[in-house]
């Protein structure tokens, strides 16, 4: 049920008490004016002396405090004791005697209910301490568990992945020997499909191994001009420039943010038809908010097409390759659009949340 709260077991027992546990500036504000008056009447006017601070008072708080609400017991004796030394000495019960033995109750019923409650707290944290430490100790186990069955598995896949390759790789040998010895135009083109398939399959070999190495590290905070300079050898020598405008910022993403770059500048000789120039750049969107564009001056993207490109599966290859770049960006938050105009090239904006960015200060 909405708005609902967990019974308090410690609250259940006394069920007035907590009444006392905040704040109430008209209650607090009654029972003063409540003791001016009890003052003024019984001392002024009755003549009754009352004494607030003698020594039974701090036997009562401490009997308190060791023994809760039982501490009554130890007030009634006192004030019967000292009212029994009043009759003795006087041959009187004194008012002020019955007063100060009704106050010496009252004293150890609030000290002794106080310290029961505060020791009920203390019992149930503790509780919830030894099961807080219980649950941590399972989850430990059970991370320890899930670690060692994710290096089995990531074992397991490696192998695979290799013994897979190694198969390709024969496999596509034998096609290419067969290519050589075939004259039969249909069956070359059959030759060449067969190819074509074989290599798709080794591209979603790799893509597996990426994927799989997704938010296995931790993030950390990374130069992004550095990233991009260290892909400048894919471009073709002389064809294919790449310009940096990125004031040196850094970005807190994946150990595989160069992922992203290395699928972008893939995607752009792949597709761009015509692509001569790159450009990765900064662009400030709002108060505080940073985006990445990454552009090109290829053929761009479909109106039709600018999300579906971010689908597992859509393309002229595998298609894996901006699916892999959304799923890297999502670590940390960041996300990704195409915002190009068709037949002007791609404008791809990777959008950072505030906390993970920042300018180291370098002019890259």
């Amino acid at each position: 049920m909405e708005g609902s709260r967990p019974a308090d077991p410690c609250r259940t027992r006394e069920s007035w008490w907590h009444a006392l546990d905040s704040v109430k500036p008209y209650a607090l504000t009654f029972l003063i004016l409540t003791g001016l008056l009890c003052e003024l009447f019984i001392h002024y006017f009755l003549k009754i002396s009352i004494v607030y601070t003698q020594f039974y008072y701090l036997i009562v708080v401490f009997a308190g405090f060791w023994y809760g609400r039982r501490a009554i017991w130890v007030a009634l004796f006192l004030g019967g004791l000292q009212i029994a030394v009043s009759w003795i000495i006087t041959g009187l019960i004194p008012p002020e005697s019955l007063i100060r033995t009704l106050l010496l109750v009252i004293v150890a019923f609030v000290v002794g209910s106080f310290i029961e409650l505060m020791n009920c707290y203390r019992d149930l944290l503790e509780q919830q301490n030894h099961e807080l430490v219980e649950i941590n100790r399972q989850i430990g186990r059970s991370k320890e568990a899930a670690g060692i069955a994710n290096k089995k598995l990531s074992l397991l896949a490696s192998i695979t992945r290799h013994d897979i390759r190694n198969q390709l790789m024969a496999l596509l040998a034998f096609l290419e020997l067969s290519k050589m010895k075939v004259t039969d135009t249909e069956a070359i083109s059959l030759l060449e499909k067969a190819g074509g398939a074989a290599q798709n399959i080794q591209s979603q070999i790799e893509f597996t191994k990426n994927y799989e190495e997704i938010g296995v590290h931790a993030p950390q905070w990374q130069n992004v001009s550095t990233i991009l300079e260290g892909l400048r050898p894919l471009l073709p020598a002389g064809q294919v420039d790449l310009t940096i405008r990125l004031d040196g910022l850094e970005v807190y993403a994946d150990p595989l943010l160069v992922k992203v770059f290395e699928n972008l500048i893939d995607n752009s000789l792949r597709h761009g038809e015509r692509v001569r120039h790159i450009t990765v750049s900064t662009l400030q969107y709002g108060v505080g908010e940073i985006a990445i564009e990454y552009a090109d001056d290829g053929v761009g993207v479909h109106d039709e097409d600018k999300e579906r490109i971010f689908e597992k599966g859509f393309g002229r290859n595998t298609g894996l390759g901006l699916y892999l770049i959304r799923e890297i960006l999502a670590i940390t938050g960041m996300t990704m659009k195409e915002s190009g105009e068709y037949e002007k090239g791609v404008l791809f904006e990777i959008f950072i949340p505030k906390e993970n960015f920042r300018f180291s200060g370098s002019t890259s």
